[in-house]
């Protein structure tokens, strides 16, 4: 992930409980990714296209892309909560004014 997700503030936890929970997906992503890869170099190497269809390279291949979107979009749902706080501290501050 582009943010690690685990190393944001308690505080932020408090205003966005279900980061606690999101959180806890680094680690076993990273870990099936490794085992995956390991198991299929050929996916590794981007040497699938002479794997049969049904074979458990292409289905591993279908799951690091699958693992790789739901990075991408844990990293996105991050990025939009630190985008909507900063605008909601912004509205708050010109509302002191």
């Amino acid at each position: 992930m582009n943010a690690p997700i685990h190393r944001l503030p308690v505080e932020q936890f408090a205003r966005s409980p279900e980061l606690a929970s999101l959180s806890i997906l680094g680690a076993p992503i990273s870990a099936c990714q490794a085992a995956l890869l390991a198991a299929h170099p050929d996916v590794a190497h981007g040497a699938t296209a002479n794997c049969p269809r049904g074979s458990s390279a292409l289905c591993a291949e279908a799951i690091l892309i699958s693992e790789r979107r739901l990075e991408v979009a844990l990293s996105n749902y991050t990025h939009a909560l630190g985008r909507e706080e900063r605008r909601s501290r912004r509205v708050q501050g010109n509302l002191l004014f």
